[in-house]
């Protein structure tokens, strides 16, 4: 899929960044011969050896434009769903972040319906970001493919919105979502913009979600809002909330458990505070 999103998103007023983080020289000359005529488009090639966190972040870094977009090898877009998340974004400077429908496929490109990410739930006209939207971001499975929208790129740059991983990387992108939602809203828009393909060697496969990612995934969500939250009750509340959701999400792996479901962090302010408007990005 590499060759066809070069194809697929190459113009003059994109950059395209492409990275080997093995030190396969040889690899990434031949990659420089076959996309020489395409504008803009960069190769990193070092032997660090970084897992794919560090290697998105490394992306992230060397980037250059106004809006970022992360596609993994397996996955595909067109420009006219990329042109419409920023156009999106062009639009709405309160907003950090612009996704939409994301479609399954097998390798053969067979659909497989039940694992599209439509978040049918969502309203392109919606306008108000709270805490209400942000907290429950890693616990319910909102905003599934946002990881692969278009992102306001100095957004990225805001040190609570590092992409940083877990120790064993599994929900990482979950916990970065998180601190990007601390700085802005984000903005769906109703079209399918990415074909995701499933394959049995993929890198989510190998992942076993443990009670301990659970709880490395909150810690980074913790950093997250002691980064970014100033107001000490808004700050307390995000962290109590958080502390509460990972003790129940815990609680359901034990046998015969009941199941994990996420529920506010009590408070006599609760109602308040959960309506607190989240706009930092409308300074980026």
């Amino acid at each position: 899929m590499i060759a066809a999103n070069v194809a697929e998103l190459a113009g003059s007023e994109t950059e395209i960044l492409l990275a080997d983080r093995n030190g396969d020289e040889a690899l990434c000359a031949e990659l420089r011969a076959r996309f020489a005529n395409v504008p803009n488009l960069r190769i990193l090639c070092d032997d660090t050896n970084a897992n794919w966190v560090e290697n998105i972040a490394g992306l992230i870094d060397a980037a250059q434009g106004t809006y970022i977009q992360v596609l993994p090898h397996d996955d595909g877009t067109t420009k006219a769903a990329t042109t419409a998340m920023c156009a999106a974004l062009d639009t709405a400077p309160d907003a950090v972040l612009a996704y939409g429908r994301v479609r399954a496929f097998d390798l053969v490109g067979t659909p497989l319906p039940d694992r599209d990410e439509l978040n049918s739930r969502e309203c392109a006209e919606a306008t108000g970001w709270t805490l209400s939207d942000a907290l429950p971001l890693l616990w319910t499975g909102r905003f599934n493919g946002a990881f692969k929208g278009v992102i306001r790129r100095a957004t990225t740059q805001q040190p609570a919105c590092r992409f940083s991983a877990t120790p064993s990387t599994a929900l990482s992108e979950r916990a970065w979502l998180f601190s990007l939602a601390l700085q802005g809203r984000f903005q769906f828009v109703p079209m399918d913009v990415l074909h995701k393909r499933y394959y049995p060697d993929s890198t989510h496969r190998g992942w076993t979600l443990t009670a301990q990612t659970y709880e490395e995934a909150t810690q980074l969500m913790i950093t997250a809002i002691d980064r970014t939250l100033s107001d000490p009750g808004l700050r307390a509340y995000a962290i109590r909330d958080m502390q509460e959701n990972c003790t129940a999400k815990l609680r359901a792996f034990q046998d015969g458990a009941a199941p994990f479901r996420y529920a506010p962090a009590s408070d006599a302010s609760q109602a308040t505070l959960r309506a607190t408007p989240i706009a930092w990005g409308q300074q980026l």
